[in-house]
């Protein structure tokens, strides 16, 4: 079954409209689903397809190879950008199953450790992967840059609260360097998202197409959605900059629905933020298979601005962990718009 759903322009994707170049830079924390690695490393595209599994000491592990009958074919998106990243070092990751450092790390500066990151990221490998089980590294992240370690220095008098995993003191607690810093300086994977393959959730195949890829300010690109089930839609967009905006459920779609075998199609109208400067947008789908699981998770009714997508966006992937991976997907994708061509500038014929 197709749909085509064309929306009116107030409900056009205007791609980065509430971006604004003076826009505060964005949070520190890396997203809920990824993880930064303790240490960089060469040949990136050999990560993506391997397990990840939570380690008994802490932090994450990837496993030492790929397992055999998982196939991958890795798409390269460019995303260059200069930021600062900081994690709790219980949702790092450590590369290999022999002795990993986390135990040595928490034993010498206790359990509040986090890793300071400064990036230069050139681009993103995405994985599409074919015959892979378990939760597996499902995109990374290269880029050149420096790493390090700091511990709290507790005090008597602190009075501790946790933000995104972190512990904060409220006193005079104050974070130091320790150990060894690290830098490189030839692109290498720094970090990583998981997809979650397992037996349980693998009828749950939600495809995002952008038609096309590329394109200019001003003119029509179409988001088309298929499913191989009837699944609950999801979908929004964000920008370079922290923008971001919803797409579905709107007004006129409340419960946006594909159903098994099926697509919908959306015809959006692409605007650059700042006119004569391309800009890469992410569109972001989340697929749910019961109807209940959408309505408790749907975003929240009404006209929303920028700043409450965002946060809707950031918190959601925490949220969906209460409920089993086969009830719920998400996917992603890329889309590249450029400036308009000026007619004047045109070369003659």
């Amino acid at each position: 079954m197709h749909r085509r759903l064309a929306l009116t322009p107030s409900l056009c994707l205007l791609l980065a409209a509430a971006c604004h170049p003076d826009a505060p830079p964005e949070p520190p924390e890396l997203d809920p689903g990824e993880h930064l690695l303790l240490s960089p490393r060469g040949n990136p595209e050999e990560l993506l397809g391997r397990t990840v599994t939570a380690n008994a000491e802490g932090g994450y592990v990837v496993s030492d190879e790929r397992p055999a009958g998982c196939d991958v074919t890795v798409r390269r998106v460019p995303e260059r950008w200069q930021r600062s990243y900081q994690q709790d070092i219980g949702r790092a990751a450590h590369i290999g199953t022999g002795a990993t450092p986390f135990g040595e790390i928490t034993a010498q500066h206790g359990k509040s450790v986090k890793v300071d990151a400064q990036i230069d990221n050139l681009e993103v490998l995405q994985a599409d992967l074919r015959g892979c089980t378990g939760t597996v590294v499902s995109a990374v992240k290269v880029g050149t840059g420096k790493r390090e370690f700091k511990a709290r220095e507790e005090t008597s008098a602190d009075v501790k609260v946790k933000a995104k995993g972190v512990p904060v003191g409220a006193g005079g607690g104050k974070w130091r360097a320790v150990g060894r810093a690290l830098e490189w300086n030839e692109p290498q994977a720094w970090a990583f998202s998981v997809k979650d393959l397992s037996a349980a959730g693998a009828d749950m195949r939600v495809e995002l197409v952008l038609l096309p890829e590329s394109v200019r300010d001003g003119e029509t690109f179409s988001v088309r959605v298929l499913s191989g089930r009837q699944v609950y839609l999801v979908i929004a967009f964000l920008g370079p900059n922290g923008n971001a905006g919803l797409i579905l459920p709107n007004g006129r779609q409340p419960v946006p629905t594909v159903t098994a075998g099926g697509n919908v199609e959306l015809s959006l109208g692409a605007k650059l933020a700042v006119p004569g400067a391309a800009e890469r947008d992410r569109v972001v789908v989340y697929a749910f298979t019961e109807r209940g699981d959408f309505d408790m998770f749907k975003p929240p009714s009404g006209s929303l601005d920028s700043t409450t997508v965002s946060a809707y966006l950031a918190e959601l992937p925490k949220r969906l962990a209460s409920i089993p991976a086969r009830r719920w997907t998400t996917t992603e994708g890329y889309l590249l718009i450029e400036p308009k061509i000026d007619p004047s500038t045109a070369a003659a014929p």
